[in-house]
């Protein structure tokens, strides 16, 4: 089954910004994905390194979402049960298309 997600593969991040709780990153083609649950950054601690970064494939697992960034860079969002902080963990927001939750 393909993923929402799979629309973000190849483009690039545009920015990353930290809005009170979360956190949201920018695509191109004004494509927004803001992220409410708790996250990890592999190989770095602060998000901007992805500000440029293409995403080149994103895994989905029970409870992992895994986003791989060029520049071997790789974010983890968890969607276990005590990761959550609200009632949805991830919002994607494509122009022109309904907004995608994911509680």
């Amino acid at each position: 089954m393909t993923s929402h997600l799979d629309t973000l593969v190849g483009m690039v991040v545009t920015d990353v910004l930290k809005v009170h709780d979360y956190v949201q990153l920018l695509f191109e083609k004004d494509i927004s994905l803001n992220i409410y649950n708790a996250w990890r950054l592999c190989n770095g601690a602060d998000l901007r390194v992805l500000n440029g970064a293409t995403l080149l494939k994103v895994e989905e697992k029970p409870e992992t979402l895994i986003f791989f960034f060029s520049h071997g860079k790789r974010l983890d969002i968890d969607l276990c049960d005590d990761a959550y902080n609200g009632p949805e963990a991830l919002e994607l927001n494509i122009p022109g298309q309904p907004t995608v939750v994911w509680n």
